[in-house]
Formats: structure tokens, sequence, C-alpha cells
């Protein structure tokens, strides 16, 4: 459809407001909650394990932009060409870019990708991405943010015509519970419940809630352990999270790893190197083979539960993530100290 907005009836589009030049862009975000419902107010969408980008097009240009603002055009450059192949009318859209391993998403799937600054090396990578696209910001200079979210998903769906790698998120209305046993019988993520008649509003908002199969957080690594026995680069990383005081220590991780990962990460780890432990609670004891690192780096954990004393219990490293501020790494859901 050439002209989307045609779909609004005459009091929405007064809804609408023009677009702030010069804007930059802010996802919306999910808050954790462990508290599953069913509500015919809300809808249900699968939850990616991915990277979450927002697509700017605008004259027949196209940024891939990441969460913290950067470029992911060379990494995913046929999600850019098949945006520019359609030309929509300027918008700014929300989704994220995946990739699949056995059927599921798989953000250690993608890891190959999410890294490369060569569009040629990421096409002969071999691994396909698709973009799962579920909201937008804006339609030929129309902020769309204050509409209801599901006029939103009218306008994208006749905004794009929606062949690969573009896919339109599919959702379900009401049968949240149902849905939730779906998705974990399913190997997913898990769900993000959305208010049908929320507005879009940059940042974390109650209004976009995360239910989770496999419980997960990005964590802060502060420093890593000796390799024993044949295991080459390094033994585990020690792990952490941000609270007011500071960093703090949430235990230690040594498996989800191959061998290109562990001698990768040394590597890093060794430029990042030093003499003084960068958490601020009780720590890990210092003895010989534990190496202290700047807390610089942001890795993907997947864990079971959080034990009684703040730790990872049977924690799982899935991949380093490039698109968040280790300074903004906190512990999801409830912590202990506050």
């Amino acid at each position: 459809m050439s002209d989307p907005l045609r779909l609004l009836s005459a009091s929405e589009r007064d809804r609408l407001r023009p677009v702030t030049p010069g804007r930059g862009l802010e996802p919306m975000l999910a808050t954790l909650t462990h508290d599953r419902f069913s509500d015919e107010h809300w809808l249900y969408e699968r939850k990616f394990d991915g990277e979450r980008c927002l697509a700017r097009c605008v004259e027949g240009r196209v940024e891939l932009l990441s969460r913290n603002g950067r470029s992911a055009a060379s990494a995913y450059p046929e999600v850019v060409d098949a945006l520019r192949a359609q030309a929509p009318p300027d918008c700014v859209l929300d989704g994220e870019v995946v990739a699949f391993d056995r059927g599921r998403t798989s953000f250690a799937r993608l890891q190959p990708r999410i890294h490369l600054a060569s569009a040629d090396r990421a096409r002969r990578s071999g691994v396909p991405v698709y973009y799962y696209v579920f909201d937008v910001q804006s339609i030929d200079g129309a902020d769309v943010t204050g509409l209801p979210l599901r006029r939103r998903k009218a306008l994208l769906r006749a905004l794009l015509t929606w062949r690969d790698p573009l896919r339109l998120t599919a959702h379900r209305n009401s049968a949240g519970e149902a849905y939730f046993r779906y998705a974990c019988e399913h190997g997913w993520e898990g769900l993000i419940a959305k208010r049908a008649d929320a507005p879009y509003a940059p940042g974390r908002s109650s209004d976009w809630l995360k239910f989770k199969c496999e419980q997960g957080q990005e964590m802060v690594i502060g420093g890593w352990t000796e390799p024993q026995g044949t295991r080459s680069g390094l033994g585990a990383l020690l792990l952490g999270y941000y609270t007011d005081q500071g960093l703090r220590y949430a235990g230690k991780v040594g498996t989800g790893f191959d061998t290109g990962t562990l001698q990768a990460l040394a590597r890093e780890l060794r430029d990042l190197s030093s003499s003084t432990s960068p958490f601020t609670d009780i720590t890990p004891h210092p003895g010989p083979g534990t190496h202290w690192a700047r807390p610089e780096l942001v890795a993907e954990i997947a864990f079971t539960e959080w034990t009684r004393d703040g730790r990872l219990r049977h924690p799982r490293y899935k991949g380093l993530r490039r698109d968040k501020s280790a300074r903004d790494v906190v512990r999801e859901g409830p912590d202990p100290d506050r």
C-alpha cells in the first residue's frame, strides 16, 4: 500500500504528530515478570533470541541500528537490501534480527554474523538471517507512536510486502497462559506480552512484559580463571551485575564454549587485564589461576535459577553482546539487597 495512513480514521489522524527532525531512535523495552496471565486487552508475541534492531528508511536510504545506536548494516546486508528494494514510505521499524538452529532462534547461531564489519563476509558466512518486525515508530513523516498497538500493527501489515528475509511478527490475542505453555514446550525463549491499547514509549515499560521459559540475562565479565587439563584459552568467566554499590559478583560460567570461542575470549580479556578486582562485594578467592579484567565485556548467560546467596545456578555461556553497555547491566527481577 502506497499510503498506509489511509487506514486511519479522522480521529486517529488527529493524534499523529510530525516526526521531530534529528530525533534519536530509542526502542521500547519490556520488563521481566514471573506472573503469567491471559487478558483480552493484551497481545502475546514470540520472544526472539536475536539482536534487536531499528530500521530507518528515508528517501530510499536504509539504516539498520542496534539497540545502542550502532550500525548493523554490514552484519545483515540482506535485510538492508530487502528494505531498500521495496522503497517503502519513509519510516522507522522496530524488530529483531534472528538466526535459526533446528527451528529455534539462537543467539549463539547469530554470533558469526553479529560482529562483522564486512558485508561481503556476512553474505559468505553461511548463516541466513531474518528480520522479524513487530512495531513501527513513524510513517511518511508522521510519528505514529501515540496510536494504540493494534492500530500500529495494522499500519505495519500494510506497509511492506512480507517476504524473506522480512517477516511480520505474528501474535495471539487473549490466551497468554496457553501460548506460554506452547512456547516453552517448543523450546522458545518465551513470550512478550503487550498491552493492546498502549502507545509506543521508548525505554523500559510495564506495558510490555517478558515471560521467560529459560532464565537468562546479560552479565558483565569481571575476570577469568586459567584452563585446566587439555582445555585451552581459559577455564571459566567470572560474572557480575551492577547495583547501587557497584559490580556484584554472581558466580562463574565454564560451559557453552567451543575451542575457538575460548581462545578469542582469552585474547580479549588479556587486553582488559587488571591487577585489582572489579567486584565490590565478596569476590572469588584471588588465588593462583584467577585473573581480573576491566568490566567492559557483556555476555549473554542462560541459567536455571538464582541461588539464595545471589549466584547463578547452572549457568551457560551463549555469546558476547555488543549492543549493551556494561554499566547498564543490572539483575532482572528482584535484587535480594533491595
